[in-house]
């Protein structure tokens, strides 16, 4: 057993990040070879949501552990459409339609976690644009956060960013899309390999199915657990994948892959984690489908980005700073500390300059106080 796979899975827990686990023991006893992750990603609309970041961001946890991670474009599965934490059938969209969106979110995730990451020249040190006439408190900061005030700012602003990303290369990813796959196997060949091991009546204890058989489901998205479980053996077989990650909604789909693959190889390591879906200070999970909501889109405007984070409850940036950086316990609690009157926003400005950096590429300037 790995001491720190098991010490990495505790600090998951220790930050809300787990919602439910499938075999971790395997998780636990992989070999440095077999550390390969997978996460797939829907292409039915043509941005990412500051849902879609959290999980991104928590393959950046799993690539600082030496992980390799497979971000998997849904080519050919986004032609289906999944049903889970659906109430009724997706409409189907055109191909051409499809690919446009493939192309717009493949070019967000290179922005996000492929394109290399630089600090550029800073005329101003991290937090000063908020607590630059409140230096004993930005000393203060600077002192939780391991900052020194005396090096360069340029070195400054790489010790606060390494708390969103601390890779010094962006070696560990790699963009695939299961249309190259799944668009090249026969129909018999397909059922012969998943419809033989995984029953109508296993389909049918998914919950995500299951609340759809009394409205309605069509054996197209009937079909689409067997399709994204055939994901799953496929990486196994071709990139030594080990692991599936998704959110929440997506557990019946993950379990599946690891039915089948079991199938198959009995012996085998495989293992999934789920993630808790990102929610809103009202409960309600972000969602693209979701009308009338003010949505934070990842290429938003930057007043936009700014007033996100600024708005966001005191409860809510504490939830936030541990899913979204590495801080550590200790000093999120002192950090919790100084934000006393609860006016100075203390958490919600530091997330708001590090998740501007990792999502854009560049440093938060005049920024709106």
């Amino acid at each position: 057993m790995s001491a720190n796979l098991k010490t990495f899975f505790q600090d998951l827990q220790q930050r809300g990040l787990i919602a439910n686990v499938a075999n971790l023991e395997n998780f636990y006893h992989l070999e440095p070879e077999e550390k390969v992750i997978y996460l797939g990603i829907d292409c039915t609309g043509e941005r990412l949501h500051i849902g879609h970041l959290f999980l991104y961001f928590q393959t950046v946890r799993f690539a600082k552990e030496g992980f390799k991670i497979l971000l998997v474009l849904g080519g050919a599965t986004s032609k289906i459409g999944d049903p889970s934490d659906k109430d009724k059938e997706r409409p189907l969209l055109e191909e051409k339609q499809i690919e446009n969106y493939q192309a717009k979110i493949k070019s967000q995730l290179e922005r996000i976690l492929i394109k290399p990451k630089k600090i550029e020249k800073a005329d101003f040190s991290p937090l000063e644009q908020f607590y630059g006439d409140n230096p004993e408190l930005l000393n203060n900061i600077y002192r939780v956060l391991k900052i020194n005030q005396t090096e360069e700012k340029e070195k400054q602003w790489e010790d606060y960013l390494r708390y969103v990303w601390p890779l010094k290369e962006n070696t560990n990813f790699l963009i695939l899309n299961n249309k190259d796959w799944l668009e090249k196997i026969n129909f018999i060949d397909f059922l012969r390999q998943t419809g033989k091991y995984l029953t109508v009546a296993y389909l049918l204890s998914k919950e995500t199915i299951k609340k759809r058989i009394e409205s309605g489901i069509s054996f197209l998205e009937f079909s689409y657990p067997l399709i994204q479980a055939y994901d799953f053996y496929y990486l196994y077989q071709n990139y030594r994948c080990h692991g599936q990650l998704g959110g929440s909604d997506q557990w019946g789909n993950l379990t599946t892959g690891l039915k089948l693959i079991r199938n198959f190889y009995p012996e085998n390591k495989t293992f999934a984690f789920n993630f808790p879906l990102l929610t809103d200070n009202e409960g309600k999970k972000f969602s693209k489908s979701e009308s009338g909501k003010k949505i934070l889109w990842l290429n938003a405007e930057r007043k936009d980005f700014y007033d996100f984070w600024r708005n966001m409850s005191d409860g809510q940036a504490k939830i936030y700073i541990k899913q979204f950086t590495f801080l550590e316990e200790k000093q999120i609690e002192e950090l919790i500390k100084l934000n006393n009157p609860p006016k100075l926003r203390v958490l919600q400005r530091i997330l708001y300059e590090l998740i501007h950096w990792l999502n854009y590429g560049e440093i938060a300037k005049n920024s709106p106080l």
